[in-house]
This record gives C-alpha cells, sequence and structure tokens, in this order.
C-alpha cells in the first residue's frame, strides 16, 4: 500500500509537472506568435513604403491616389489601421476598419517617429477604451529624399487570441494593470484579476470560481508594453489524477487479493509447529516451570528451532540454581557495605561543603585585603604628593600678583622717563636698544598672563588629587560624585593622551544637575577607578584591531527618582553575551595572565550592592561597545 502511494504522488507530481511545462512552452509559443505577428508587419511596411507609386502620390500629396493605393493592401494584408504622414507631422490619409473610424488614437509619439522616417514598433492606445494596436513606423524615401512616413498596425483583440489559441485547450488573457484588454476566456472579460508576474514559472490561480495554471510573458513596445497570460484549466489535470489514483485502487485490491490468499497458504504450513512451540513458551513463563519441553515433529528449521528451545530453556533452569544462591551471599554482604558506604558519604559530604565555603571566603578576604591595601597606598602616596606639590604652588600663586603689580609700576616708570627724556645719554641709548625696551614692555605681560594660568593649573590638578586621596577614608558621608569622576579622570589622563599605537581617547562627559550623596568617597572613586580603566583597557584593543578608529569614553549622570544613576559607556568592541554573567565573579577576567587579577568588577560590585544598598549593570551588544550603569541611593 505504501508503495503504491509512493507510486501516486510520484505520478502525481509528473502528471503537475507535464501540465505545467505544457503551460510554458505555450506560452513561449505565444511569444514566438506575437513576434512573428510583428516580424510580419515589418515586412508587410517595406514592401508598402518602398512602392513608387506611393512615393508619387506622397511627393504630390494626392489623397485620392493614396486611396487608391492603400485602400487594396489594406484589405489583401488585413490590416486595422493605416495612416501617412508628411515630414511636418501632417496626416495625407488615415484608414482604419469600421470599429476604429471614430476611436480617437493616442499615436502622437508614433506619427512624430514616423514623419521623421524612423522604424519603431509600439503598442497604441485607444482613448476612452480597453484597445490596443501593434503598430510599426516606417520612413517613405525618394531619390530626393525623405517624403514622410507610414504607420500600419493591428488590433490586438480576441480575434487575434483565437487565431493563435486555436486547436489548443488553452485560454489567453491580455492585460495591461491586471486589467483585461483582449481574452479567449469570456469569464475573465469586465473584471480585475490578479495576474502572477512574468518572471514565475506556471502557478495557480482563480478566475470566476475555476482554477487554472497561469504563464505570464510580456509583449514589448518601443515606450510601452503589455502581459499574456496563458490559462490552462485544472479540470483537466484533475480528471488525469483521478483516473490514475482509479487504476492504482484496482491494482491495489488485485495485489491484496493475491497476497492474501497466498499468505494463507503458507501460514497453514509454517505456523502450526511454530504454535506448538509458542504454547510451550508461554507455560514456561506463566507457570515458571522450567522442566516443560517442546515437541519435536519435524527436521526443518522449525524442528531446529524446537530443539534449540528445549536447550535454552535447560540451561536457564541451571542459570537461576546459582543465580539464587549468589543473591544470598550478595544480600548479607551488601547490607553490610551500604552502611558503612552511607556513613563515609555523609561525612565527606560534610566536610567538602564546609571546606569549599571555608576556601571561597578565603579567597574572597584575600582579594579584598590586596586590592584595599593597594588603593590605601595609592590613597596616601596621592595625598602625600598633592600636600607637598600645594605648598610651593600656594607661594609661587600668591606672590605672582604682587609680581604683576610691581612689573606693571617699573613699566609704567619707564615709560613717564621715555616720556619726559626722550633723548638720553648715548650708554642707555646702546643699552635701550640691546634690552629691545619696546618687546620687553609687550612680552612681559603676556609672560606673566602664562604664568598664572600655569600656576592656576596646577592648583587645579593638586585639588583633583587632594579629592582622589579620600581612597583610604572609611566615613560615610555626603560627597560630591562628579568630583569623584573628574578627580579619577586626572590620575587616568596619561593613559587617556594619544600614543603611537592609538590617537587621544576622547571623554564627554553630560553631567546633570544632581544633588551630593550619603557614601563611602574613597570606596566609590575606586569602583569609577576599575569601570574607566577597564574602558580604556577595550578601547585599546578594539584600536589594535582596527574596530574603533575613533574611541570614545561617554559618562553621563542623572537623578532617577530618590536615586543618583551614573553611565560610563565606551565604543569598543563590546562583550560576548555568553561571559556578561560572570563579569562580577570573583577572580572572572578576560585580559592575559599578568594584566589583571579578576577582582576589579568584583569588588566594585560589593561596594555598590552591600556598602551602598545600589546597583552595578553592564549593558552591552558586540561590535557596539559596553555601558556600566551605577546606581546608588542619594540617602
Amino acid at each position: 500500500m505504501l508503495g503504491l502511494v509512493v507510486l501516486g504522488n510520484w505520478f502525481t507530481d509528473s502528471l503537475n509537472q507535464n501540465f505545467r511545462q505544457q503551460t510554458e512552452s505555450f506560452a513561449e509559443r505565444v511569444y514566438q506568435d506575437f513576434q512573428y505577428k510583428q516580424q510580419t508587419l515589418e515586412t508587410e511596411i517595406e514592401l508598402i513604403a518602398n512602392r513608387d507609386m506611393l512615393n508619387q502620390a506622397v511627393e504630390q500629396r494626392n489623397q485620392g491616389l493614396l486611396l487608391q493605393i492603400l485602400l487594396p493592401l489594406k484589405s489583401i494584408l488585413k490590416l486595422d489601421w493605416i495612416k501617412v504622414v508628411d515630414t511636418q507631422g501632417n496626416v495625407l490619409i488615415d484608414l482604419r476598419n469600421n470599429s476604429l473610424s471614430q476611436a480617437n488614437f493616442l499615436d502622437e509619439v508614433i506619427t512624430s517617429t514616423a514623419s521623421r522616417g524612423a522604424h519603431l514598433v509600439d503598442l497604441v492606445d485607444v482613448e476612452g477604451k480597453q484597445q490596443v494596436l501593434q503598430v510599426v513606423t516606417n520612413g517613405i524615401k525618394s531619390s530626393a529624399g525623405l517624403l514622410g512616413g507610414i504607420v500600419i498596425g493591428d488590433l490586438v483583440d480576441d480575434i487575434l487570441l483565437q487565431k493563435i489559441a486555436a486547436g489548443s485547450s488553452k485560454q489567453l488573457i491580455i492585460q495591461r494593470q491586471n486589467r483585461v484588454i483582449a481574452t479567449t476566456l469570456l469569464a475573465a472579460k469586465g473584471g480585475t484579476w490578479q495576474f502572477p508576474p512574468p518572471n514565475l514559472p506556471a502557478i495557480r490561480i482563480t478566475i470566476d470560481n475555476k482554477s487554472y495554471l497561469a504563464k505570464s510573458i510580456v509583449l514589448t513596445g518601443a515606450s510601452q508594453s503589455l502581459t499574456t497570460t496563458v490559462l490552462y484549466s485544472i479540470s483537466l489535470l484533475e480528471v488525469a489524477q483521478y483516473k490514475l489514483w482509479e487504476h492504482l485502487g484496482l491494482l491495489f485490491l488485485l495485489g491484496s487479493s493475491i497476497l492474501a490468499v497466498t499468505g494463507f497458504l503458507i501460514a497453514r504450513t509454517i505456523t502450526r509447529p511454530l504454535k506448538a512451540v509458542t504454547q510451550v513458551a508461554q507455560r514456561v513463563i506463566q507457570e515458571s516451570n522450567f522442566d516443560l519441553q517442546a515437541p519435536v515433529t519435524t527436521e526443518d528449521e522449525v524442528g531446529i528451532l524446537a530443539i534449540s528451545f528445549n536447550q535454552l530453556i535447560q540451561q536457564v533452569k541451571q542459570l537461576l540454581v546459582e543465580q539464587y544462591e549468589t543473591n544470598q551471599k550478595l544480600e548479607v554482604y551488601s547490607q553490610t557495605l551500604e552502611e558503612k558506604i552511607e556513613e563515609r558519604t555523609q561525612a565527606l559530604r560534610q566536610k567538602n561543603i564546609t571546606l569549599k565555603q571555608t576556601l571561597q571566603e578565603l579567597r574572597h578576604t584575600q582579594s579584598q585585603l590586596i586590592q584595599n591595601e593597594k588603593m590605601s597606598s595609592l590613597g596616601q602616596l596621592v595625598a602625600g604628593i598633592a600636600h607637598e606639590i600645594n605648598n610651593p604652588v600656594n607661594f609661587i600663586y600668591g606672590n605672582l600678583k604682587y609680581t604683576d603689580d610691581y612689573t606693571k609700576q617699573l613699566l609704567w616708570l619707564l615709560q613717564l622717563y621715555q616720556k619726559h627724556y626722550p633723548y638720553p645719554e648715548t650708554e642707555i641709548q646702546k643699552a635701550k636698544e640691546e634690552a629691545d625696551i619696546e618687546y620687553l614692555t609687550e612680552d612681559l605681560p603676556k609672560m606673566l598672563t602664562s604664568m598664572k594660568i600655569g600656576a592656576s593649573r596646577i592648583r587645579e590638578i593638586v585639588l583633583s588629587l587632594r579629592i582622589f586621596s579620600r581612597l583610604d577614608e572609611a566615613e560615610f558621608k555626603m560627597a560630591d560624585i562628579h568630583e569623584g569622576i573628574d578627580s579619577t579622570l586626572l590620575i587616568l589622563q596619561h593613559r587617556l593622551k594619544s600614543e603611537k599605537t592609538r590617537p587621544t581617547i576622547t571623554v564627554i562627559k553630560e553631567y546633570s544637575d544632581i544633588p551630593k550623596i550619603q557614601c563611602f568617597a574613597g570606596q566609590l572613586n575606586q569602583v569609577l577607578m576599575n569601570i574607566l580603566a577597564n574602558a580604556i583597557d577595550a578601547l585599546e584593543e578594539a584600536f589594535q584591531k582596527g574596530l574603533c578608529p575613533e574611541p570614545i569614553i561617554r559618562i553621563s549622570s542623572a537623578q532617577v527618582n530618590e536615586n543618583v544613576v551614573v553611565q560610563i559607556a565606551d565604543n569598543g568592541t563590546g562583550i560576548p553575551e555568553a561571559i556578561q554573567s560572570r563579569l562580577f565573579d570573583p577572580f572572572f577576567t578576560t585580559k592575559p595572565i599578568g594584566k589583571g587579577t579578576g577582582m576589579g568588577l568584583s569588588i566594585s560590585y560589593q561596594i555598590i550592592t552591600e556598602k551602598h544598598g545600589g546597583s552595578l549593570q553592564c549593558i552591552s551588544l558586540p561590535g557596539q561597545g559596553a555601558e556600566f550603569v551605577i546606581t546608588i541611593p542619594i540617602r
């Protein structure tokens, strides 16, 4: 039955494919017929345009002679339209069949082309009607030159399609923008249907509740085109498929009958001895009686099976006896062994749990102590440096004002001397020229201004160092988080500058007006240091891989409800999704050996969540950088 179903489906697919091939072949033939029709029109217009009498009639603008020449040709060649124009586009004669006598053709382009003597194949619409003509133009020439042009055309209508489809079971429809222009299928007239595009193979469509296989082709002209669709009724395919399955059903019934009779005869010969062996096997299983034996009545394969079965029963009986004795011994031993194993397992499990907890706490505490000691030492070092620099800087900055005042007084005094003693002694004049008093008077105030700017910058750096030196403080107090960010950036300033291997890392600050928060300022600076240092490492790695031509760190702050939110983002390569869940685990790092301990983000996470009751999140997509979001309650 399965074979017949497979075979039937194969034949059905073959019929479908055959019908599709017939549809596509007929579509190709229709296309060739239209091409032949076009070539015929081109040949006919060549024959008409080269007639000497036509040239003479056009040259003399003799409409009677033109009518005498072209009217018989129109009837003989069965043309629907003949039009002759001169070189200025004036119509000399326009012959049409009766159905087109009052129609208005949209033939401006065709007429203009014919008047220039050009050869053109195109389609012309009839205004206000769903009618199209296939037309050809040609020039009318004499030895003196171009005299005008001629246009001939045939209607693309139902009669033309009936001639093409004659002798076949296919239907033809010519449409433009899914509106039917000509068809051999009466049900398709007056409706708007969805036809398949020309680039698709034959597909199913439904017209007037009937299914067809449809294949479209395009008939092109110089300025526009028409779509012709070939329809092949699915009903013919369904009839063929029904007959196929009817024959396969009869074949199945015949084969089943033969198979049933043959099987019954074979079963009577084979199944009787097998049935006897089966009955003995069932009794052995049900009664657990291994003294039973199957009868051996033949010497064929069934007899050999009965002998082998009897031997198997005896071997099973022997194995059961041995198994019973072994089980008795194992039962006593396993009871004692299980008790000892269970006791030992429980003890080991408890020790492993305790040891694992102790080891984890020890590693965590050790890493925290090392990190805290490093940051505390750094804070003390920075505080000492800031203190040592601050005294001489204050001395310099404080004296700069007096130096500026004294310099202005000396310059003013010098100007008074020059005003009242314009002609000093020769020695003074010579010394004045050597000293270049004019340049000195102009440049000295600028030098003092530069010194003021430099001293102010040093004071700002010292102030930032003093703010950052809060790392060793343990006091929970109000602090300005913007000061902490700025001081941390100052410490990392040397890493932000351009190097041989990368350009300067641009830091964009988008600070909002946020209040001071209650926090451990030194530990919060430690968190900022860890995150910013990781961002710089990520940007350096991305630039070396050619993935980040303009490294940027963006720092923004905002107040959200009763929390302060700080976002630190970079435009590096980002963090793979597979490792984002492990970022805050102790000792987890993706950096090479010697460049990271894997404790920076872990300690930062504990500082934010456990000591400040906030949250630390990482948002990252591969190739789009990473963003760390710090959320801390204001109080």
